[in-house]
């Protein structure tokens, strides 16, 4: 095949189109969540890296993202002021925005130079949207770590849709997404022929079909057993939570709302506080309050909740599990902790720069082991906050047998912001991908809980302190992702290794050839 040379270069009017797709899919997000939009918005920024140069689609990819993170992480400056300096806070927001911008610059650049080559064109249908589900997970594993805006997540209410993550895991959410509308882009673009745009339907309705129809096939398990919980939404507020007479003031309201919903259910069999409600010194007497043990006794109740727990030298953002009797210590340790905020680089010298006396940046040790909690012989599992955004890591707890995950957490510095509408989504992907329910309890919202299929049966107001009691069902199912993991996204990574030595050698033969000419 002749290599035609890459000397084209697009009109300036032309970089609308990535800009119009950035301002397309935000109305897939809260507050609006119009999640259809995530299968058409971005077919005008694959038109573009069809036709653009790799340095242009670079540009292109920037000026895509720009809007749409500025959109979704913006309420991060409100909430770092009130710790920094008004110009301290927009920078820190802005190099997390730029950095997350680079990422899909970097999926426009490796889009137009697999475009450029020429060497095949129906590859493309299957490379554009391994290219976008390789940036998404390299974002989950990098530095920062932060999976805030997948595309995939504009799904979230649609159960029927969430069947692919029980097959791929969250990854199959954008692939089926991206490669429906690479179709449509490389059809517009004038790149496919009719057989072509046939058979690269037809394959990915394969994979979606698949993805809809395996997950019937693994039969439900414990349909009517039930839990009787009850959630306790506190409402403590930042300044309660950053000083001394404030946490003890949230003990106190904790305790009254407990015995509150034991009074309202008599068979209630857990109490569920969310993230960092008590701190505790493990060299001060172990865990647990002496006021939470004699309320467990007295009540003959199961409670789990957050603790800040310091260990010596370590500290924790921790959840243990208080039961009446039971002198059994289960507790787990948060593992993926929040970037530039649980840790970060040289934090020391980073906290005696900015001398913050209320909140200390990067302190906290990661846990590196999973917990099962047992209540009465029911096994559970819990996370703390940001950990719901990352599903190889709560896999594990329904791998291990866990019938149900709770996801303890406080977004109070959150405000009333979009922040809490974009945590509590995780919740229903992660549910469909471990196939058991999972319910997020919140200080100040949102609380709400979710079924095996993802599908949401409760969810709370916000910045209201009040307590919910739910019979949550523990009907289970398995799950390809389950059990296997992140298999989708290294099938693609082998895919998109073979093609780009695949190019690099068509290029290099033409190379020879021109040389021999």
């Amino acid at each position: 095949m002749k290599r035609r040379p890459d000397n084209r270069k697009i009109v300036p009017v032309a970089f609308l189109a990535p800009l119009l797709s950035g301002l397309a899919l935000i109305p897939a997000y809260p507050p609006l969540e119009q999640g259809y939009l995530g299968w058409i918005a971005l077919i005008p920024l694959l038109w573009f890296c069809l036709k653009a140069s790799p340095r242009q689609a670079f540009w292109g990819g920037l000026i895509f993202a720009l809007p749409l993170h500025l959109y979704l992480n913006l309420y991060l400056a409100g909430v770092l002021m009130e710790y920094l300096s008004t110009p301290l806070a927009y920078l820190a927001m802005g190099l997390l925005v730029f950095v997350l911008c680079t990422f899909y610059a970097l999926f426009a650049l490796a889009a137009a130079w697999f475009a450029c080559s020429r060497v095949f064109s129906f590859g493309l249908v299957f490379i554009l949207p391994a290219l976008w589900l390789l940036i998404e997970y390299a974002r989950s594993i990098s530095f920062i770590g932060y999976n805030v805006g997948y595309l995939g997540y504009t799904q979230w209410s649609y159960p029927v849709i969430l069947n692919l993550a029980a097959v791929y895991g969250y990854w199959g959410l954008p692939f089926v997404m991206i490669g429906c509308q690479s179709i449509l882009a490389l059809a517009f673009s004038g790149r496919l022929k009719r057989k072509e745009q046939l058979g690269g339907a037809i394959i990915i309705a394969a994979l979606l079909v698949a993805g809809l129809i395996v997950p019937s096939r693994f039969r439900e398990t414990g349909a009517g057993e039930i839990l009787k919980a009850a959630l306790i939404q506190g409402n403590s507020t930042p300044e309660e939570i950053l000083t001394a007479a404030g946490k003890k003031k949230i003990l106190k309201r904790y305790l009254a709302m407990t015995r509150q919903a034991a009074a309202a259910e008599p068979q209630l069999q857990l109490v569920v506080w969310p993230e960092t409600v008590v701190d505790l010194h493990m060299e001060q007497g172990g865990l647990h309050r002496p006021e939470m043990k004699a309320l467990a006794e007295e009540l003959n109740l199961n409670i789990l909740y957050g603790a800040r727990l310091r260990d010596g030298s370590h500290l924790y953002n921790s959840i243990t599990l208080l039961s009446p009797g039971d002198g059994q210590v289960q507790l787990y340790h948060k593992q993926r902790l929040v970037p530039f905020v649980e840790y970060f680089p040289l934090h020391e010298q980073l906290n005696q720069i900015l001398d913050l006396d209320q909140l200390k940046l990067g302190c906290y040790t990661a846990g590196k082991e999973i917990t099962i909690f047992e209540i009465k012989n029911i096994p559970l599992a819990a996370v703390v906050c940001f950990e719901s955004y990352f599903g190889s890591l709560t896999r594990q707890f329904a791998r291990d047998g866990a019938r149900h995950l709770f996801v303890l957490t406080n977004d109070v510095w959150f405000g009333e912001t979009i922040g809490l509408e974009q945590h509590v989504q995780v919740a229903a992907i992660r549910a469909a991908e471990m196939g058991i329910g999972v319910t997020q309890v919140a200080n100040s919202g949102i609380t709400a809980s979710f079924d095996y299929r993802g599908r949401e049966i409760f969810r709370s107001g916000k910045s209201k302190p009040d307590m919910f009691i739910l019979p949550l069902e523990l009907a289970r199912r398995k799950t390809v992702y389950a059990l296997a993991g992140d298999y989708f996204p290294a099938i693609w990574a082998a895919h998109l290794a073979v093609s780009t030595i695949y190019v690099l050698a068509i290029k290099r033969r033409n190379r020879r050839l021109a040389k021999s000419l």
